[in-house]
């Protein structure tokens, strides 16, 4: 699990370095491009951990998000935890393929822009139309998104084996010799 949350660190990390490169305002009229490499690794890493360790690690990452990249307080993590709950429902009908891990990827990167504008609008942050930010935001953040999430979803399946190779190795050395427990009697 330290790879996993280290992984999903590294992604947060690079998020705020492409941040600081990319503009960033919920004023009318302004083009915003979010990078979601984050909160990315934090959907494809949950679907190998237990319900309460990715809802534990979602909540830190959210806290930790809004905190030094939104400058929000509890709205990201309000919708980590809403998308969290909402993948861990889905993964149980998707297998593994990159193509469907893609789909969700971008479904929730698209959730996520979508929650935020919404509890922005419900909290008079906002005065940004509908059409305008789907248009200045929520398709720009997407076509940004497209080659990183390919290459995040490609990392999450690296760690992935990473972590598998490391479980068998484990397991082939807790291998019990059978007939010498057998002959101790």
């Amino acid at each position: 699990m330290i790879l996993q949350v280290l992984f999903i660190a590294a992604a947060f990390l690079v998020d705020e370095v492409i941040g600081g490169l990319l503009p960033h305002s919920f004023m009318p009229g302004d083009v915003v491009i979010t990078s979601c490499l984050g909160l990315s690794a934090l959907v494809l890493m949950q679907r190998k951990m237990e319900r309460i360790d990715s809802l534990l690690i979602t909540i830190i990452f959210g806290l930790l998000y809004d905190y030094f990249a939104a400058h929000t307080f509890l709205v990201c993590t309000i919708v980590f935890v809403i998308i969290n709950l909402a993948v861990s429902q889905w993964q149980k009908h998707i297998t593994e393929s990159m193509i469907e891990s893609c789909l969700l990827v971008f479904t929730t990167i698209f959730v996520k822009e979508f929650l935020v504008y919404f509890i922005m609008t419900l909290l008079s942050e906002t005065l940004m139309p509908f059409d305008m930010w789907l248009v200045s935001r929520a398709s720009l953040t997407l076509l940004f998104n497209g080659v990183l999430v390919v290459i995040i979803v490609w990392a999450s399946r690296m760690i992935e084996d990473i972590m598998l190779m490391r479980e068998k190795k484990i397991r082939k050395e807790e291998t019990i010799s059978w007939w010498k427990i057998s002959s101790k009697r």
